[in-house]
């Protein structure tokens, strides 16, 4: 009977190990994670000319909403990419309005060019909606010409952004990142 009872309390010390450790891991894929309220705190895009849009929190969303101009959005705090373990981006989108857009960028810190101020383009204007994923390989998107100028560790900061006319929103649920290679 002692055994019995020593074996069900192994059995179930191991069977709560292997959730812990399970769960852990499983918390463990994204490296950057940002809900719609984290992303309704983000400030203006700082560019070079234009697009300074704004941001709202709406229901279970953040709303993007253009400038005057037509186009712009929010930024994100500053990131630091490795693109030598080839990150993914992905941004889900629940709702942008038809016949208008929406895009995401990349902006590094340490600009080696005036013209980078601009960003790179990640996932190009688009009309892509409906609670679904856009998602993007940044080292591959970015290119080899990118990694010369500025490295596979590069910070800088995303841009999601609405465009088409000054009354373009999009509306964001998440951001999120996570490495392809260790």
């Amino acid at each position: 009977m002692f055994k019995k009872i020593l074996l069900t309390v192994v059995l179930l010390g191991v069977l709560i190990l292997t959730i812990g450790c399970s769960q852990a891991k499983k918390d463990e894929v994204f490296f950057y994670d940002k809900d719609y309220n984290a992303i309704a705190s983000w400030e203006p895009m700082v560019t070079p000319g234009g697009g300074e849009g704004s941001v709202d929190k709406g229901d279970n969303v953040a709303i993007i909403k253009a400038a005057p101009d037509g186009w712009g959005g929010v930024q994100s705090e500053k990131v630091t990419l490795d693109l030598s373990k080839h990150p993914i981006l992905l941004v889900q989108v629940r709702e942008n309005q038809d016949g208008l857009k929406w895009g995401a960028k990349f902006v590094p810190s340490n600009l080696q060019l005036d013209d980078h101020a601009w960003g790179f383009y990640l996932i190009e204007d688009n009309n892509f909606k409906w609670n679904n994923y856009a998602g993007v390989d940044l080292r591959a998107k970015l290119g080899q010409i990118f990694i010369d100028l500025y490295g596979e560790k590069v910070e800088g900061a995303f841009w999601l952004y609405a465009a088409g006319s000054p009354e373009a929103t999009v509306e964001i649920t998440s951001v999120k990142m996570f490495n392809q290679k260790k």
